[in-house]
């Protein structure tokens, strides 16, 4: 299940903004005479900041400024939830319904018309797995929960997946040098790449974006991607288990078995619906030298320890119950669940980000049928 803000969106062509001149923001907000229109920058490493503001007037305002590169920002009126978009060098238009900002209309910047479009085809993605999810669910508060029904459910949820990166690899390509695009690539698509790809696509940027905080982090998360290549070590780390106890990854990986990192949590829809088909691939697997640690990004212990019970899932389990800031998540960079890294015997990495009938696929090649 995704930690977002943003999934992906068909092909727009960039046109480079004019870093020489400033920006102009002008917006049309109709019922808000006197209300105070706040813009704040954010950044990957702080929230929100106060850069700029201006007063509604005879129903419109207008903000004047000047930035080094498009800035990822958001923008009040009043008391109302905030807008998101970019701030460029560049003449940007905002029409504004208070009773429906999210649908505000931005005109005059590139970087928004790829934000624009963006909502649109997410939409449509959240739809789809929102029907999945509500099929799922229904089967289980109907208690009828149907193999057969399951493991189709998981394919629909896993060939959306895969049509969603598909198309965020065909639109990053094509929108290499937006700061945009930077976004989708650090809290979407990383995970999928290895790090010489993720090292052509920061290249890419031109010396005006480069600058964007958003384009850093994915540098520093290309030093992270080699820790993680085919034929690392794992990294260790000690997590209680749901009795209490200390268990650390080096008690399981490197003895002899293939070890399935899984990182998981109670409340992730698309991690429950795969775990009966994990269940069936263990049970196939695990007197054959195949074992699964699971690690939980729960954040309440009992949920936590109720899905195990559930899903009958019998192999080991830590958690420090701390959600996204696990030590864990940290530690292995991981962004979106489910998630999971295959290691050999000896505790190096074959592969990760694998779907259950993938990992079957590989069980099969390296333990045989």
């Amino acid at each position: 299940m995704k930690r977002l803000i943003l999934l992906i969106i068909a092909a727009y062509v960039l046109q480079a903004c004019d870093s020489g001149e400033g920006y102009t923001i002008t917006g049309e907000v109709a019922d808000a005479n006197g209300l105070k229109v706040v813009l704040m920058r954010v950044t990957p490493d702080l929230g929100p900041v106060e850069v700029n503001s201006a007063v509604v007037r005879n129903g419109k305002f207008k903000m004047t400024g000047k930035v080094d590169f498009p800035e990822y920002s958001l923008l009040s009126v009043g008391d109302n939830s905030p807008l998101q978009f970019f701030v460029e060098n560049a003449e940007i238009h905002i029409i504004i319904d208070l009773e429906n900002l999210q649908e505000a209309r931005i005109s005059g910047s590139a970087e928004n018309d790829l934000l624009m479009q963006f909502y649109g085809i997410t939409t449509l993605f959240e739809e789809k797995a929102n029907e999945i999810n509500e099929s799922y669910m229904l089967m289980m508060i109907s208690g009828e929960m149907d193999e057969d029904e399951i493991q189709d459910l998981v394919a629909q949820m896993e060939a959306l997946s895969v049509e969603r990166i598909d198309f965020l690899r065909l639109f990053t390509a094509e929108n290499s040098n937006s700061v945009f695009v930077a976004m989708i690539v650090d809290q979407i698509l990383s995970p999928h790449l290895q790090y010489d790809e993720l090292e052509r696509f920061v290249e890419a940027f031109d010396e005006v974006n480069s600058q964007s905080p958003w384009v850093q982090m994915l540098k520093d998360k290309i030093e992270n991607s080699k820790r993680f290549a085919v034929g690392q070590p794992y990294i260790d780390l000690q997590l209680p288990t749901p009795d209490g106890e200390l268990l650390s990854i080096s008690d399981v990986a490197g003895k002899g078995a293939y070890l399935l990192l899984d990182f998981w949590a109670a409340w992730c829809q698309p991690c429950r619906m795969k775990n009966p088909q994990l269940v069936k691939l263990y049970s196939t697997y695990k007197d054959k030298g195949f074992e699964i640690l699971g690690i939980s990004l729960d954040a309440d212990r009992e949920q936590w320890v109720q899905a195990i019970e559930d899903d009958e899932l019998t192999w080991n389990h830590i958690s420090d119950l701390s959600f996204w800031q696990s030590e864990a998540a940290i530690a292995y960079s991981v962004t979106t669940i489910p998630f999971n890294i295959l290691l050999d015997k000896e505790g190096n990495i074959i592969a990760q980000r694998l779907s259950v009938n993938e990992l079957e696929e590989k069980l099969a090649e390296l333990i045989g049928e």
